[in-house]
């Protein structure tokens, strides 16, 4: 029994020192993270200040020029699964916004985008316009290197960043658009 005190007690000496070295990794990740954020928020509402955007039905929208209080930038493409798997609780949350809220798709098909955007509007009757973005000059500016990407503005400020497939019929992010909409 003796034998093993002193390897117990290694074990526990060495289970805090991993325990107190992975809390201090993610405390310095996250404001690392903060750091970067805030920086790429910065450079999304420049771009978005100066984007025109002319859309697959010949629409001209000016982002700095809308009415609606809030933008959606939604980057997806044809071939992206888990951007056709948002796209029905996002089609819900347009509709239920229509008039406070102006999603706008931004499609990085390079091969046949026109295409293949009509045949995902009319398979997921989509309910808002998208931009042929084949060349990735708006993803560029918005730093976007996978899909799906979703940016909310609001006044032209980011609120709201996702990287990976939403559910936005979701009722806790419900409660922070009403929120954010009924705040100013």
């Amino acid at each position: 029994m003796k034998k093993l005190i002193p390897i117990l007690l290694f074990i526990m000496a060495f289970s805090g020192f991993l325990s107190t070295q992975i809390l201090w990794d993610t405390f310095n990740l996250n404001a690392e993270n903060v750091a970067e954020d805030k920086q790429k928020h910065s450079v999304y509402e420049t771009n978005f200040q100066a984007l025109k955007l002319t859309t697959t039905k010949s629409t001209t929208i000016e982002l700095r020029n809308e009415t609606a209080p809030m933008i959606v930038l939604n980057f997806w493409a044809s071939w992206c699964f888990p951007c056709l798997k948002e796209f029905p609780s996002l089609v819900k949350f347009q509709e239920k916004y229509k008039d406070k809220i102006k999603v706008i798709g931004i499609n990085g098909d390079e091969e046949n985008p026109l295409e293949n955007i009509a045949k995902i509007e009319k398979k997921y009757q989509l309910n808002f316009e998208s931009v042929a973005d084949a060349n990735s000059v708006i993803s560029e500016k918005f730093m976007i290197n996978t899909y799906p990407v979703s940016i909310i503005f609001h006044k032209g400020k980011v609120i709201y960043v996702n990287k990976r497939i939403h559910n936005f019929m979701d009722p806790e992010f419900l409660s922070f658009i009403d929120k954010t909409l009924t705040a100013n």
